[in-house]
């Protein structure tokens, strides 16, 4: 049987690889990858990534790393992004577990309580892969006395599409969804999903 990451083990895995990546060369044998900002590095710094854009049915999130290689900054600007995404996500759903609870009455130690937790966790952490590249900036910088690549990225995670996902999941568990339904965070559900639905038919 095939076991799904949850939230938190996703946020260390991202935190692993970004350390490891950190660490890919000797000290020594490369230019200094955190070399102290100039005016000319501020300069190019894009606006989306000092004032992250929004819209409706979708998160964004900003990345930034630097390498020798141009491919491995853009990808470790991506992993630091998605773990920036995963955190910010992951505080969000302990906070609709403490909702539920407060609004059906459950108690912490409810069985269904701990499904809906564990049911939400793996469908957000599943969800959470599927974010997209939306826009990226690669700089060449000097420092040291040889080149390296700067990168800033900005991903798009379609919330909607989540929020559909685990909304389905609930209503297969009967029980589950049988107790929470009159609450008000399947209302705000419900009404994410219909527009995400009205979204995606535009589409």
């Amino acid at each position: 049987m095939k076991k799904e990451l949850t939230m938190k083990q996703i946020t260390t895995v991202c935190s692993v690889l970004l350390i490891l990546m950190s660490c890919a060369s000797p000290p020594g044998t490369g230019p200094d990858l955190t070399p102290e900002p100039t005016r000319k590095s501020i300069s190019n710094i894009p606006d989306w990534y000092l004032n992250t854009p929004s819209e409706s049915g979708y998160r964004f999130e900003t990345g930034s790393a630097t390498s020798q290689d141009l491919q491995l900054a853009v990808n470790k600007a991506s992993l630091d992004a998605q773990t920036r995404l995963a955190a910010t996500i992951e505080s969000e759903m302990e906070g609709y577990t403490k909702r539920v609870q407060e609004e059906t009455g459950l108690g912490a130690e409810s069985n269904i309580l701990d499904r809906y937790s564990q049911t939400q966790g793996q469908v957000v952490a599943t969800t959470l892969k599927d974010y997209t590249v939306d826009k990226k900036d690669i700089i060449e910088e000097k420092s040291d006395g040889k080149y390296i690549f700067r990168s800033y990225v900005l991903i798009k995670w379609d919330e909607g599409a989540a929020n559909k996902r685990l909304l389905d999941q609930l209503k297969a568990d009967k029980e589950i969804y049988d107790a929470i339904r009159e609450s008000e965070l399947v209302e705000e559900m419900e009404n994410k999903v219909e527009a995400y639905r009205k979204r995606m038919n535009k589409d």
